[in-house]
């Protein structure tokens, strides 16, 4: 039987919990559930930018990184802060270098063939980037940043604010810039060329600009909590979308600064990050209107890690080269892909509701069975060979001879 809980009262929940968050955890990752899956089986003959249908959902796919990256900043800013004490004493700090190191070692893990890696045959796609090499390097810088803040007073989300501005202002020298000096894995962290599906510039950025908000969360909680907070955020991402080019513009027109330009022509980062800002509005609004949110979609937002490995294995085939890719990559139907992708994250959606028996199962029911027939085992054995004790002696004996 499943350990989910009763729905939760939003209203009731004490302020230094952001339901928000956790909603918007849940949704960006069943978007990026059904993104992956339509991306992966819908025939290559429908993927036409021209059609209003895939258009509409091309775009919204395309805010789930920003969303991913921009939420995991301010999740864990929000987190640390609560620790006041001295950086080398935060629980927060340590188990976020525990974790840096955890995302690493999966962000490649998930790559790898099993066969191929047993006989040290490694593939360059092994080592391309995605989202959990950025994520984890994303929350390094936050921690980096947070211990010089505690080291030399300086204002820490002004130096948040400065390092994701500058991320975004050079991502578009960087993602020129000939790296061919470099080894291929670390090629990879700068540049598209080799495979990777993210790399540092710009998408660190986003978790850097997240950081600023989970400043601001922890300061002031209480403003997420008022009318004001999905105002504010809605008119910060409309500004971001419809006026940053503009605002570019001027400033290359007053500066001659040539960074400014090509983010005037490749202002995509800011883009994004407005609809980042429009998308948290909308839900800081709708766990206001709606004041209960199911337990499972908490359950579903805090499950992100397991959730995304999962899902990799299962749909790409990874580890066993065998997955749902192998049924029919590019090849099917608008209607069958939607169908499969409605399946998809259903199945996740009740992986997660049992998501405690499974690890009661993995954790405790298989290892206290496991050691009990290894017991039972060595009982067996011990008995075997008090029983033929001669039989053995006389056989080792005449081997000896």
């Amino acid at each position: 039987m499943s350990t989910i809980a009763p729905a939760v009262p939003s209203p009731s929940t004490p302020k230094k919990r952001i339901i928000f968050l956790d909603v918007l955890r849940a949704y960006a990752i069943m978007m990026m559930l059904q993104g992956h899956f339509v991306d992966t089986m819908l025939g290559t003959q429908y993927k036409n930018p021209d059609n209003p249908i895939y258009a509409t959902w091309f775009f919204f796919r395309g805010m789930t990184a920003p969303i991913f990256f921009f939420v995991s900043g301010a999740i864990f800013v929000f987190l640390m802060l609560k620790d006041s004490r001295p950086w080398q004493q935060n629980v927060r700090v340590q188990k976020g270098l525990r974790r840096v190191g955890l995302l690493l070692f999966l962000g490649y893990a998930l790559k790898w063939n099993i066969a191929s890696v047993l006989i040290l045959n490694f593939f360059p796609s092994m080592f391309v980037v995605d989202v959990f090499h950025i994520i984890g390097l994303a929350i390094l810088m936050v921690i980096l940043v947070f211990i010089l803040h505690k080291t030399t007073g300086w204002s820490l989300p002004l130096m948040y604010l400065v390092l994701a501005l500058s991320v975004f202002t050079i991502a578009p020298d960087v993602k020129e810039a000939d790296w061919s000096f470099l080894p291929g894995f670390l090629q990879n962290y700068l540049t598209y060329d080799n495979g990777s599906t993210f790399i540092i510039f710009p998408w660190i950025g986003f978790s850097l600009f997240g950081a600023v908000l989970g400043w601001h969360m922890h300061h002031r909680p209480d403003f997420y909590h008022s009318v004001w907070a999905p105002i504010v955020l809605l008119v910060a991402g409309l500004w971001l979308h419809f006026c940053t080019s503009l605002a570019l513009s001027n400033l290359y027109n007053l500066t001659h600064i040539e960074q400014l330009k090509q983010l005037m022509w490749n202002n995509t980062p800011f883009w994004r990050l407005g609809h980042v800002l429009v998308v948290f509005a909308i839900f800081i609004w709708l766990t206001r209107v709606f004041n209960k949110i199911p337990a499972l979609i908490m359950k579903v937002g805090s499950e992100t890690l397991v959730i995304y490995s999962v899902h990799y294995v299962l749909l790409y085939g990874t580890w066993f080269g065998v997955g749902i890719a192998n049924l029919g990559r590019d090849t099917w139907s608008p209607w069958m892909t939607a169908l499969g992708a409605i399946c998809f994250v259903a199945s996740f959606v009740y992986l997660i509701y049992r998501i405690e028996d499974i690890r009661r199962l993995l954790y405790e029911v298989i290892p206290f069975h496991t050691k009990a027939i290894i017991r039972l085992l060595r009982r067996k054995f011990r008995r075997f060979c008090q029983d033929n004790r001669h039989l053995l002696e006389t056989v080792i004996a005449s081997k000896l001879l």
